[in-house]
């Protein structure tokens, strides 16, 4: 399991640290829990206190970028920022992901440092989610599921391992994007190593990328994939490709 880095407490008068902001409840007695838009992104820790990368920026190494430049240079003829576009892109997803999680704990999302509009369509999104989420039949073993790759250095976090009604171990990767692209397939095939390295006994018997869209109502599709050693052989050629250009740059 991953160990993570939490920021330092504030601090409050005499540099002494600032008291914990108390728990919050509904009405109905579940938590309320809020989601921090400047939280710094997950860290993986090895046991020997090394940081290793993420399996998300691993899985786009190599990724063609030219629908991206011509996206980019789209939405500048409309007079556009697309860094704008992108970031409220990002936080559609970050707060769909954060909703989901909250489903599954019982929790209350607190979204007050998120833009109304960005909010509307994650609720699309999250209406999406619930709509596959019931379709399949599925049990949620732990969400949000943080690991380390002791043997291959990387780290990831995992959506929702779970059981299908079969008693299969199901492992899926839900995205907000407008298709599902084989960077999310390595990342998903990273995944599948992870929790099978950390989890030997509840090996993973099905796999899947949810895309699940936020402009309109029942707009949901899931690619299943057989297998995925094609996608982590790649995967792996990548971060072997990653660790190797570090050590060149230490070494020059």
């Amino acid at each position: 399991m991953a160990n993570t880095r939490t920021r330092k407490p504030a601090k409050g008068k005499a540099g002494k640290p600032a008291e914990p902001a108390p728990e919050r409840f509904t009405e109905d007695g579940r938590r309320i829990v809020r989601l921090d838009r400047l939280k710094s992104h997950q860290k993986y820790i090895l046991k020997d206190g090394t940081q290793v990368v993420g399996a998300s920026t691993i899985a786009k190494i190599g990724d063609d970028q030219s629908n991206l430049i011509h996206w980019a240079w789209n939405l500048g003829n409309k007079n556009q920022d697309y860094r704008k576009v992108r970031d409220r892109a990002a936080d559609i997803g970050t707060i769909t992901h954060f909703a989901i999680e909250c489903f599954f704990h019982g929790w209350e999302p607190d979204l007050s440092e998120f833009a109304p509009a960005d909010i509307e369509k994650a609720s699309i999104a999250f209406e999406n989610f619930l709509s596959f989420w019931e379709e399949q039949g599925l049990t949620v073993l732990e969400p949000e599921v943080q690991l380390v790759s002791e043997a291959h250095l990387f780290g990831g976090t995992i959506d929702a391992p779970s059981i299908d009604k079969e008693g299969r171990i199901v492992l899926l990767d839900w995205k907000t994007s407008s298709g599902i692209y084989l960077s999310q397939k390595l990342q998903l095939a990273a995944y599948e190593r992870l929790w099978n390295e950390n989890r030997p006994d509840q090996k993973v018997q099905r796999r899947a990328v949810v895309r699940i869209g936020k402009e309109k109502s029942n707009d949901h599709s899931i690619e299943w994939m057989f297998s995925s050693d094609n996608e982590w052989e790649l995967f792996e050629a990548r971060l072997n490709l990653h660790y190797k250009t570090l050590r060149y740059k230490k070494a020059v």
